[in-house]
């Protein structure tokens, strides 16, 4: 029999990322360069004491995002997971999420697993995609509202029009995708773990069938939630946003003549950056990507290339920051269990 290491099908995960890191770090060369090393350092000189600022927002907006899980995970005669560990948990999987190209399918399963302790599987699985369901909905308004307001200048360059186009349409099917969904019910979920079976060549275990079933039927009750619970939840990721901007406010307010800096740029660069965060999810840290697309938007809105490349830079390092405390976390969590 042969190794399993050295059959192609297993380097075929380490050969992506390797080429998916080298394009990223070519991309943040070329960035680098047209923005000016010079210049980059200079921007990062002028930031100063304003770094420890930006990191303790990051950590306050997954704090944000805890408190929504929180909210998620209660009912069903349930306290729901304390507002601690679901910050360690989060910390944790955004780490996951970002290390490898696989995103989203391995930083929500990392949140199920570090719930267990708090939360049935049920309740886990049920409580993490409720709260991605907000959260996505909160950025497809935020990606909405950033392409309006960009397409409203009269300067667009084709290539922003274009990325504005595909973000309002985007956004317009995720929408009717999701009322459609919540409207007919659909067994999506249990329908899908009765196909992965089936691929498998093995019946469904009836507890199985009966949990994938118990979880979609607490989803599509999510509509049925009090008005209170519902708006406190949407909250939690509005004030997610407000975070987020007003972290890139302060990096842009902190970077050479950034004194004029408006708000709505702050925005605007905040929007491109979630919208590369959602589309390039699959590039660990989304490298070279996030500076040459902020690079670009600076530029357009008249703050410079090197300042939104400064922006991108700042960000990654605040990411890294708050990744190796999630990866802390998980070595802890691992002893622990």
């Amino acid at each position: 029999m042969p190794d399993p290491a050295t059959h192609p099908a297993s380097r075929r995960f380490p050969l992506t990322t390797l080429v998916i890191a080298a394009v990223g770090t070519a991309l943040l060369i070329a960035s680098v360069r047209q923005a000016g090393w010079d210049n980059i350092l200079a921007a990062f000189r002028s930031l100063g004491g304003w770094l420890p600022v930006v990191v303790l927002l990051g950590a306050v907006r997954m704090g944000i995002r805890a408190a929504a899980w929180t909210i998620c995970s209660r009912g069903q005669g349930e306290a729901g997971i304390p507002w601690g560990h679901a910050v360690r948990a989060v910390l944790a999987a955004d780490a996951v999420g970002n290390l490898t190209p696989l995103g989203l399918l391995a930083s929500e399963p990392t949140k199920i697993v570090m719930a267990r302790r708090h939360l049935s599987t049920v309740s886990s699985v049920t409580s993490v995609t409720v709260e991605n369901g907000f959260y996505t909905i909160s950025v497809i308004a935020m990606l909405l509202a950033g392409a309006w307001l960009m397409v409203q200048r009269a300067d667009v360059p084709p290539a922003l029009e274009r990325l504005g186009e595909w973000a309002v349409g985007g956004s317009i099917v995720a929408l009717a995708a999701a009322l459609w969904v919540f409207r007919s019910r659909p067994a999506l979920l249990s329908g899908a773990w009765q196909a992965l079976a089936r691929l498998r060549r093995k019946p469904p275990a009836a507890a199985d069938a009966a949990t994938a079933a118990t979880v979609e039927e607490r989803i599509y009750d999510v509509v049925h939630w009090p008005l209170a619970r519902l708006a406190s939840v949407g909250a939690c990721e509005a004030l997610f946003h407000v975070a987020a901007v007003t972290e890139v406010w302060i990096v842009l307010r902190a970077l050479p003549g950034g004194s004029e800096t408006r708000l709505i740029d702050a925005f605007l660069l905040e929007a491109t950056g979630r919208f590369i965060t959602v589309a390039f999810k699959f590039i660990p840290y989304r490298l070279g990507i996030d500076e040459m697309g902020s690079g670009s938007v600076a530029q357009f809105l008249g703050l410079g290339a090197p300042a939104g490349v400064a922006r991108a830079l700042v960000r990654r390092v605040r990411i890294l920051i708050l990744n190796a405390a999630g990866v802390l976390v998980l070595a802890r969590h691992g002893k622990q269990g």
